[in-house]
Formats: C-alpha cells, sequence, structure tokens
C-alpha cells in the first residue's frame, strides 16, 4: 500500500492537495494500491472528499481510524431529534441557533450547519449549568452522528475533549494541561484500543502509533511519503515497525537561492533534512533539484526525480479554446496569497501596465493565508488600482479561469514544479513566471510558450506583460505553443517516472521481508 501523508484536507485547496488527488488518481488508473491519510479532526472530512471525489475506499483520518467511523452514511440529525421542548423548556430561535431556557433561565443553545439543505440541521450544542456557566459543547459530524464533547473549566477553558464512536463511546480522549512553562499542551489516550489503553504524549506521538497501524496491511513494510513533512515527519521518522518512507520535497529546499552546498534550509524540510538517515527516498519534482540534493547529501537515500503535475493528452485536446474568445488585456495570477507567491510583485508591475494598457485588468484567485490578503489588499489601495486589481478568492473550477485570460503570471521567490504551470499550459494560457529554483524554467518554452523573469525585477515583470498583450498575434501563437507544451508532462510519462521508484521500494520490501522470516 501507498500511503500519501498530509496534515488535513479542505475545500480550498494548495498544490500540495492539488497533487495528491492527481497522484492518487494516477495510481487508481493503474491498479496501484494507495490512500491519502490525514491526521487532523475536522467535522466536514467527508463533504471535502466526496466534493474532491476521493472514495472513502482510498482515504484514511486518523480520528477515523480509531472512532470506526470512516465509512459512514450520510444522515441528517435535526434540532428536534437532540432537544425537546415541554413544559419547562422553552426555545427561541434567531439566526443559525436556537436558544432554550428551563424554566425561564438559560439551558441550552443549539448552533444549525450553515448551509445545510434542511435549516433544522444540527450542527453543535453549548450546555450550561444553573449559574449560566458553560460546561460542555457537543459537536455533530456532517454525516450526522455526535463525534466529540468539550468539557469547560470554571473559567470556560476547555479541559478534555471525548471524540466517539457511532454508540456514543469514547475512543479518543485529549486532555487540555500547562506545562512548567505555563503553556498549554495536550496529551491523548485512546481507549480500548484492540483490548487495550494507550496514552500518548501529544498528536506526534499518536500520530506514529497511528502510522504503525496502518503499516501492519499487507503483511507490512508499506511506502509512506510525506507530503506535509513538517506535521507528518516526526511520526513517520518515530515508527516503531519497519516501512519504506518517503521525503516529499514540493517546494525549493532552501531557504535562499544562491550557494547550494551551504544555504540554510527551508524551516519545512530542514528537520528531516537533517535525519536523513531515517528516510528509505527523496523525490524532487525536477532532475535540477534531484542534482543539487544528490551534490549536497549525497544518494543515500536515493533521489527519485518524479513531476508533481501532469495532464492527460485527451484533456489537452477538450480545453482547446479560440484565443479571441479570451477576455481582451485579462491577466490572472492563480496562487494561494502568501509571501513567496508574491502577488505584491504582479500589483506592483500593473500599476505600469496600466499606464499603457489603461483597459488590463489583473484577477488574483486563491485563499489567503495569515493576513497577506489584508497587505495586499491595502498595497492595491495604496497605489490607487482598486478599479484594475481585483481579488477573487478560492475557485473550484480554475479551468474557467485559464479559458477566460490572455496571460497567466507566477512571480514566486520559491516553487518545487509548480502545478499552477502545467494547468494553465494545458489551457493554452501564456505564463510569465520568475526563473528560480526550481519548476518554471523547466516547464515554459522561455519565449515561445512563456516568460522567464528575473525575480524581483518589477519593470522586467511589467515589460513582458505589455509585450504580450500588445502584440495579440504573438500571444495568439504563444497560446498554441503552450498547448503543445503542456503535452510534455503527460500523467503517461509521469508514471513511468513512478516505476523507478516502485521498483526499487519493491525490491527493499522483498528483502526486508525475507530477513525479518529468518
Amino acid at each position: 500500500m501507498y500511503y500519501f501523508l498530509n496534515e488535513n484536507m479542505q475545500f480550498a485547496k494548495s498544490g500540495i492537495e492539488g497533487a495528491e488527488i492527481q497522484r492518487l488518481n494516477l495510481f487508481n488508473q493503474h491498479q496501484v494500491p494507495a490512500k491519502i491519510v490525514t491526521r487532523v479532526f475536522a467535522m466536514n472530512l467527508h463533504d471535502v472528499t466526496a466534493d474532491a471525489k476521493i472514495s472513502d475506499d482510498h482515504f484514511v483520518n486518523l480520528f477515523d481510524y480509531f472512532c470506526g467511523t470512516t465509512h459512514v452514511e450520510k444522515n441528517v440529525t435535526i434540532v428536534d431529534d437532540v432537544i425537546a421542548v415541554g413544559d419547562d423548556v422553552t426555545q427561541k430561535a434567531e439566526d443559525n441557533k436556537v436558544t432554550y431556557f428551563k424554566n425561564n433561565k438559560l439551558y441550552r443553545i443549539a448552533y444549525l450547519r450553515q448551509g445545510a439543505a434542511n435549516p433544522r440541521e444540527i450542527s453543535n450544542v453549548q450546555y450550561f449549568d444553573a449559574t449560566g456557566r458553560t460546561t460542555k459543547m457537543s459537536w455533530w459530524n456532517s454525516r450526522g452522528f455526535l463525534c466529540l464533547n468539550q468539557y469547560f473549566d470554571n473559567a470556560g477553558n476547555i479541559f478534555q475533549e471525548h471524540y466517539l464512536d457511532l454508540e456514543g463511546n469514547v475512543k479518543i480522549e485529549k486532555l487540555h494541561y500547562l506545562n512548567r512553562a505555563n503553556k498549554e499542551k495536550f496529551s491523548y489516550k485512546l481507549d480500548d484500543f484492540e483490548g487495550v489503553d494507550y496514552l500518548f504524549d501529544g498528536l506526534h506521538d499518536l500520530t506514529r502509533f497511528f502510522y504503525d497501524q496502518l503499516n501492519k496491511v499487507d503483511g507490512g513494510y508499506n511506502v509512506f511519503i510525506s507530503d506535509r513533512t513538517t506535521e507528518t515527519g516526526w511520526g513517520l521518522r518515530h515508527m516503531e515497525t519497519t516501512a519504506f518512507k518517503v521525503l516529499h520535497l514540493h517546494n525549493n529546499h532552501l531557504a535562499d537561492d544562491k550557494d547550494i552546498m551551504h544555504d540554510r534550509l527551508n524551516n519545512f524540510y530542514a528537520s528531516s533534512l537533517n535525519n536523513l538517515d531515517k528516510w528509505d527516498g527523496i523525490i524532487a519534482p525536477s532532475s535540477q533539484q534531484k542534482k543539487d540534493v544528490e551534490a549536497r547529501w549525497g544518494t543515500k537515500p536515493p533521489v527519485f526525480n518524479i513531476r508533481v503535475a501532469f495532464v492527460k493528452a485527451t484533456d489537452v485536446e477538450a480545453n482547446k479554446v479560440p484565443f479571441a474568445q479570451r477576455e481582451n488585456n485579462l491577466v490572472v495570477h492563480v496562487a494561494r496569497l502568501a509571501p513567496e507567491k508574491q502577488q505584491d510583485s504582479s500589483i506592483k508591475a500593473f500599476e505600469k501596465v496600466l499606464k499603457v494598457i489603461p483597459d488590463a485588468k489583473l484577477e488574483l484567485w486563491g485563499y489567503a493565508n495569515g493576513d497577506v490578503g489584508d497587505k495586499m489588499r491595502a498595497l492595491v489601495k495604496e497605489l490607487h488600482l482598486e478599479d484594475s486589481v481585483l481579488f477573487k478568492g478560492y475557485t473550484g473550477n480554475i479551468a474557467e479561469v485559464y479559458n477566460r485570460a490572455q496571460v497567466g503570471l507566477l512571480p514566486s521567490r520559491a516553487e518545487g514544479f509548480p502545478l499552477t504551470l502545467i494547468e494553465a499550459q494545458s489551457h493554452g494560457l501564456p505564463m510569465i513566471a520568475n526563473d528560480i529554483h526550481y519548476g518554471p524554467a523547466d516547464i515554459l518554452e522561455d519565449g515561445k510558450s512563456g516568460i522567464l523573469t528575473k525575480n524581483g525585477d518589477i519593470d522586467g515583470l511589467a515589460d513582458a506583460i505589455i509585450d504580450l498583450l500588445t502584440h495579440k498575434d504573438k500571444l495568439a501563437a504563444f497560446s498554441e505553443e503552450a498547448y503543445q507544451n503542456a503535452l510534455r508532462f503527460t500523467d503517461d510519462n509521469t508514471f513511468e517516472q513512478w516505476q523507478t521508484l516502485f521498483d526499487y521500494a519493491a525490491k527493499k520490501r522483498a528483502k526486508v521481508l525475507a530477513a525479518e522470516a529468518l
């Protein structure tokens, strides 16, 4: 079994989640057993996976696993099923909640699930004691069952949480406490797991145990691919069972871009790269990154060059739209709003673009990390670009965005093998991207299907945009070349790259299992 390890899965997905889903579909297509694995508790998780067309057979979450709730048919629990009214209990409905009073004192507040088809569907209930203090919160999974109880102390803080199975039995206990430094910490307890109670010092420790349980499938020594190593790496490196562990580099492994042999490490990968003896393989999405990793750390563990993004040849043909149907002078920047994606570069460049092409529009597509969205909006306001630079948020139909636009931007300062470049090219969208480590130069054909720019060169970025938008014949030719360029990155030749890792892992598994059998 191949397990793709992640922290969470949400409706708004980054490139990593997009790459995981693509990979899962590729493996399914070739009958390679695989599952996406997450470890964060979320009440709407299976709504998210259903929306992404991920079946429960190909997805496993830590809390689902230990609570036995992976495969549950969707049901609807309404507030009237949970709280009864009578002579001494009255209710008052307002907005998305119902407040209950018992003998004219606050008794319960039921919160309704926003956006649900049934307006009475319950999300959670807040319980009060005779003094009006909150004592408990109960939460219902979006599939309709009670899944979590939270208990509050006299100060109004959660001190204990109980995660439940379908019968309401406690399967996981989470204890909140303060350590000697007065910092909040958590411990976890598995109740009666296979007849034994287990205590864990934090989520990492519980995650390690979870991975060990998954590794018992198919006789052991399964393949675990860490897609978010900051969150999943510790548990993977500390497994007590023997497995094939792969560090997947989705981004530049270095924090700087000057000296591949001595630059400090990207914080997301530092812990794992400093413990390479715990890994059995590394995936680098570009050939140049593979060479740079091998130059610094050698070939133990082996480094596999496997791209993280690809297209189907049939989809590229289906994506084609006449260039004349694209919105005139529309430029798009598709990426989560984050410092490394440098939407500020696009915004600053557009100030110069508008002086030459006053009717040009820039659409920024993607959800925001932290306060980056607020900072970008403030920059737009400062430059008086509100009518020309538009924040569009996250969309599940990015194909429509690519098909509408005439030019796409990705002036990032760090990448790995950006999914957006492959997707955009497959929709015939010429891209302008910074020539950085790693990805853009591997994907774009500079001066043919896109343009490579220098990181930090705002004028150069603006000039590239102006050049394409003011030469429509050239831009239309770039669009046609983009379709053709995308065919270099198909699912078939990507699977061939995976085959190298499959073969290596299979040989090592055979040796390990043979040795354990002696």
